[in-house]
């Protein structure tokens, strides 16, 4: 009962009541109107990059692996199926499913696929704090809400102190894994065993982040996905002819992606919409209306550009398992494979 409480019913309801307060005392006429005024090549544009996105995230992802050759191909399928399980699961179950499809693909332990997807939440969170960071300091507070502002710089230290914990983890594992082989051996226990080995194997899935030469390309691969992402929602603000300045769009941008971390119902609409309206109406001199439709066109896109080929690739997942699993093999007998911590 209470597992169902806190995964089901909880994100409902916050859910529930962040969609209220978006949609507390919004003109409805003035919302359709806006809506019938959008510039359709503008969202073609949005559509276009926020496809290109995740094609660019599907390139990045095979970097984050130790020693796992992971096919393009693979790569974009297993993420968009996560991506998409996100949209339709509460909680961001998506990310566990991903990490279960993509041990499946590569035959290496679930608890390594999942450290590469907390690598990559990490880059890009990084990523995001780093665009906040500048324009705050480039042009100041403005006119964003103090309590949004301090709430944004909240989730960016928070970035900053995660990967400066992961650093000092990767910096020392060598020592970690040495005492934690001694309290397993000490314990003399199964269920403590299993569970240092997972946190080793974990921490290895980690290691491509101090890895110079691999953390640069990681770096650039995450610059250029939020330089298109920003792209977006800058097509976004045209499409409905919005005096957004470039400060106001990333923060559009920041607001959106940092809101989709509280754990919500799926896709966490109504949370994403209630933050960003708020973001938009306090940097910039437009309606509630008119940012709730920006918002909106963002939120929907997003979800139409995963749901799609997410719907195809789950209805086929079998044969889509089966047929990736044999390219990573065939990849692998031409790599020389290196020993993975155990």
């Amino acid at each position: 009962m209470k597992r169902v409480f806190f995964k089901f019913v909880i994100p409902w309801f916050i859910t529930l009541v962040a969609l209220y307060l978006a949609f507390k005392g919004v003109d409805f006429q003035l919302l359709v109107s806006h809506a019938r005024e959008v510039q359709v090549p503008y969202l073609l544009g949005v559509i276009a990059l926020t496809v290109l996105s995740y094609v660019f995230r599907a390139a990045r992802w095979p970097l984050l692996f130790p020693d796992s050759p992971l096919p393009f191909g693979a790569s974009y399928r297993v993420l968009v199926l996560g991506f998409f399980m996100n949209n339709i699961l509460p909680a961001r179950a998506g990310e566990l499913i991903r990490a279960h499809l993509g041990a499946k693909v590569v035959a290496r332990p679930r608890t390594l696929v999942l450290a590469t997807i907390a690598s990559e939440r990490l880059a890009d969170g990084l990523a995001i704090s780093l665009m906040f960071a500048l324009i705050i300091v480039a042009l100041g507070q403005g006119q964003l809400d103090p309590e949004y502002a301090k709430n944004l710089t909240y989730v960016a230290y928070l970035f900053v102190a995660v990967a400066a914990a992961v650093i000092a983890v990767l910096s020392f594992r060598t020592r970690i894994f040495a005492f934690t082989d001694r309290v397993a051996k000490r314990l003399d226990h199964k269920a403590s065993t299993y569970t240092f080995s997972r946190l080793q194997v974990f921490i290895h899935g980690l290691s491509p982040l101090c890895v110079p030469a691999r953390a640069v390309k990681i770096a650039a691969w995450s610059a250029i996905i939020w330089i298109v992402e920003l792209g977006a929602f800058a097509c976004v603000a045209a499409a409905y002819e919005s005096p957004l300045s470039l400060a106001g769009t990333v923060l559009f941008l920041v607001a959106v992606n940092f809101s989709s971390l509280i754990p919500a119902a799926p896709g966490g609409f109504g949370v994403i919409e209630l933050v960003a309206i708020k973001v938009l109406t306090s940097v910039s001199p437009v309606s509630k209306e008119l940012a709730l439709c920006m918002v909106l066109t963002q939120h929907v896109i997003q979800y139409v550009v995963i749901g799609i080929p997410g719907a195809f690739l789950l209805s086929t997942i079998r044969s889509q398992l089966k047929e990736m699993a044999g390219n990573v093999k065939a990849m692998e007998s031409s790599v020389p494979r290196r020993r993975e911590v155990a």
